[in-house]
């Protein structure tokens, strides 16, 4: 599955990588990325301690996640072990990526104009740290140029 399929089912009041993901795949994804390499038995002993949920539910969705190519499967004996196939960081930044270039892609003027209004009435100091960026941005243009 390709990454832009995986952010095909953007949900924009949900919280965090839940936005893209489901809340217990995001829940499995945070105790990975701390975690690194885990079995399906360490991470549901984790989640069982928040909520009610069956060993066999964390290893299908945990399947999944390697099926959607989130997450790589090694085999480890009569187990699997498995591992992020993005940093938390790689996978944001991808996710944010899409989710902009689908906006700019059809409505770039909204996009800019709703980002401004949100950037000045968060902080203005937001407002010089984009300037600055653009700034970079430029320098980097003429440098390739």
């Amino acid at each position: 599955m390709t990454i832009k399929k995986l952010f095909s089912d953007f949900k924009p009041f949900s919280h965090g990588i839940a936005k893209v993901l489901g809340h217990l795949e995001a829940d499995i994804m945070e105790i990975i990325w701390h975690k690194d390499k885990v079995s399906v038995r360490e991470v549901y002993e984790l989640l069982v301690l928040e909520r009610e949920i069956a060993y066999t539910t964390v290893m299908t969705i945990m399947g999944r996640l390697a099926d959607k190519n989130i997450l790589k499967k090694e085999s480890k004996g009569n187990a699997y072990l498995y591992s992020p196939i993005l940093s938390k960081e790689e996978f944001t930044g991808k996710m944010v990526g899409n989710v902009i270039d689908g906006l700019m892609e059809d409505y770039a003027d909204a996009a800019f104009a709703h980002f401004m209004k949100r950037i000045g009435k968060e902080d203005s100091g937001q407002i010089e740290k984009l300037e600055e960026l653009i700034r970079q941005y430029k320098i980097q243009e003429e440098n390739n140029d």
